[in-house]
């Protein structure tokens, strides 16, 4: 049976009482519904008039009860946030191929260690930059893991020079600085670069800058946002007072975390938020996700 990485959790706590010793024991019994629309997604198996009869019915949706769908893994509660914040968070994770909008557009993220390798021609003082910045997002994301080595096949993201051997040849023609990555049908990027053309820079700190916002970028493939105040490295404004906000932050944590469902498009992701924010507000209930591989 073909599983996605999310579960829905809802918990029911039944009491039963022994009066001889005046004590109480707590049983947890789980039942497991899923929207029917991410039910015929995510299974092979028809559904029956049996199933029928289990079918629970929330607003416009139609809920499945999924008998012994407890995959293991990894479970976490589910992280809430505000309309306003999940707004800003979709247009910078699910970046739209051609900024043509799609509910099937997914976002991506590195699983493994990011492993950087620099190439001769970037100089200390970039390098010193970037990685400072690398271990301010590895000490402050979960989940992210940032460091340099020495040799290339160590690496899994290079950062190089225009004129330098053409490490991504995708961006050999490039004009303009720029990033590249490779994901995996799990939307798990495992393999980045970054390609400076510093002609294009006026100055030390704007060359700076710039490899320093492709790097935030290439971090998810986010899509730089026009409604931010400029500081925000997410913002889509050009200024070298750049710097990592709480904002930035919150948006990497977010991402990091496993609060929410990892490597999911977007329809699947506003789905999974109106079902748990309706649970909270509602019923109150336990809701946790299962990351599972």
């Amino acid at each position: 049976m073909k599983k996605k990485t999310f579960t829905l959790l809802f918990a029911f706590i039944v009491s039963y009482g022994y009066s001889q010793k005046h004590e109480h024991t707590i049983d947890t019994i789980v039942k497991n519904y899923i929207p029917l629309k991410l039910y015929k997604r995510s299974f092979t198996e028809k559904l029956t008039k049996k199933d029928s009869l289990n079918f629970k019915f929330k607003d416009n949706d139609t809920l499945v009860l999924v008998d012994n769908f407890i995959p293991k893994g990894v479970y976490v509660p589910y992280e809430f946030k505000d309309s306003i914040f999940l707004n800003h968070y979709k247009k910078i994770a699910f970046n739209h191929k051609k900024n043509k909008f799609s509910y099937d557009t997914k976002m991506k993220y590195w699983k493994d260690d990011i492993k950087i390798f620099f190439s001769k021609s970037i100089s200390k003082n970039d390098k010193k930059q970037l990685m400072r910045l690398a271990s301010e997002l590895s000490s402050k994301v979960d989940s992210l893991n940032i460091y340099q080595v020495r040799k290339l096949e160590d690496s899994n993201f290079t950062i190089y020079n225009k004129g330098d051997y053409e490490y991504e040849t995708r961006m050999g023609n490039y004009s303009k600085s720029y990033y590249y990555i490779h994901w995996n049908g799990k939307s798990q990027i495992y393999k980045g670069n970054i390609r400076l053309v510093n002609e294009n820079q006026f100055s030390d700190d704007e060359s700076i800058m710039k490899l320093k916002r492709l790097f935030i970028q290439a971090l998810g493939h986010f899509k730089l946002n026009n409604d931010l105040e400029c500081e925000n490295y997410f913002a889509n404004c050009d200024t070298n007072k750049k710097f990592l906000t709480e904002l930035d932050l919150e948006i990497l944590k977010y991402h990091y975390s496993y609060g929410i469902c990892k490597g999911t498009d977007l329809a699947t992701f506003v789905e999974q938020h109106i079902i748990a924010k309706e649970a909270l507000k509602e019923h109150n209930h336990r809701i946790n996700f299962a990351h599972v591989e």
